[in-house]
């Protein structure tokens, strides 16, 4: 008998474990915690950090709601597992849930509930497996991404889908906004595949080889521009890569973070600086140009272009050199 045959009969409501870390996953942990016909037994998630190199540790976004909704919190650092494993055979869940949890899950602890491990991805699966796929499917110029609700298996979010929602992707928003749009589709969505899972209403299908991409965590010096690739690719890069790890340039040596850009028309030797109307930071890249519309200089605040060039005027024919 494998995970997926057992005794499907729960206790009500159904004794609930969540995983997770990111802001990304606070809204379907309160709808489970508000939802009348699940138990949230527990929480568990990363451990507590600092956030700057003074700063106390704090606990994640997913550890802060639990705290504030008085849910028995563990957190799970390196060498934890066997220790984690060994409490949640003894709370005997029905379910659990996880949601960008970035630890992998093994056999010995997939088997403990009933109903499985039911994984949220942020992705239209077999499309966007792994660390990233929010920001991908920005890098990509997708026309859409979504949620996949998932049974968990021994490999990267390749297990058995439950259930898909599409979610269009505007073509100003940045990964930042795509998070938040993202965060309130997941409750319902979430809800509504978890019941019909666990009323037998679904019948898990095994994910297609075909499309399959496995994305994997972006590296903070991927946020460096080289202003020799196309307009387009960079305008893809700032969205992906707002607000972490950002992006950045240098000016005379210093480092100046790009935060807002808009497609532009000119041609000039890459990282040029180019005419432009009044109060506009336009840039030639390999192929277009870029209006550079809101920066933030190394150790000052984000700003509009137009405040920074009041400040730091820059002419016509000026380079701002690769990151």
């Amino acid at each position: 008998m494998n995970r997926y045959e057992k005794d499907m009969s729960f206790s009500n409501p159904l004794r609930t474990v969540f995983m997770g870390s990111p802001a990304l996953a606070k809204s379907s942990l309160i709808a489970l915690c508000d939802a009348p016909d699940f138990d949230l037994i527990r929480v568990v998630t990363l451990p507590d950090a600092r956030r700057s190199r003074r700063g106390k540790p704090v606990a994640t976004p997913v550890g802060q709601v639990a705290l504030e909704l008085e849910i028995p919190l563990t957190r799970w650092g390196r060498g934890d597992r066997v220790a984690v494993e060994s409490l949640l055979a003894e709370e005997v869940p029905d379910l659990i849930v996880v949601i960008a949890f970035a630890r992998i899950l093994k056999p010995s602890l997939l088997d403990i509930p009933k109903m499985g491990c039911v994984n949220l991805h942020a992705s239209l699966l077999p499309w966007g497996r792994g660390a990233s796929p929010i920001q991908q499917s920005l890098l990509e110029g997708l026309p859409e991404t979504g949620w996949s609700a998932m049974l968990m298996d021994e490999g990267l979010d390749t297990g058995p889908v439950l259930a898909k929602t599409a979610l269009n992707i505007e073509d100003i928003w940045n990964a930042g906004d795509l998070v938040l749009a993202l965060s309130h589709e997941a409750p319902g969505f979430l809800l509504k595949s978890l019941r019909a899972w666990r009323d037998g209403r679904i019948t898990p299908l095994a994910q297609s080889d075909t499309g399959t991409t496995l994305t994997r965590k972006i590296p903070k010096e991927a946020g460096a521009l080289d202003w020799t690739e196309p307009a387009l690719k960079l305008h893809r890069r700032i969205r992906a890569l707002n607000p972490e790890p950002g992006t950045w340039c240098t000016r005379d040596g210093a480092r100046l973070a790009v935060l807002e850009v808009a497609g532009a028309e000119g041609e000039g030797s890459p990282g040029e600086v180019l005419v432009a109307p009044k109060g506009v930071l336009r840039v030639a890249c390999g192929e277009g140009a870029l209006d550079l519309l809101s920066v933030k200089p190394q150790g000052k605040r984000p700003m509009a272009a137009s405040d920074y060039l009041r400040g730091r005027p820059l002419e016509p024919g000026h380079r701002l050199e690769q990151g």
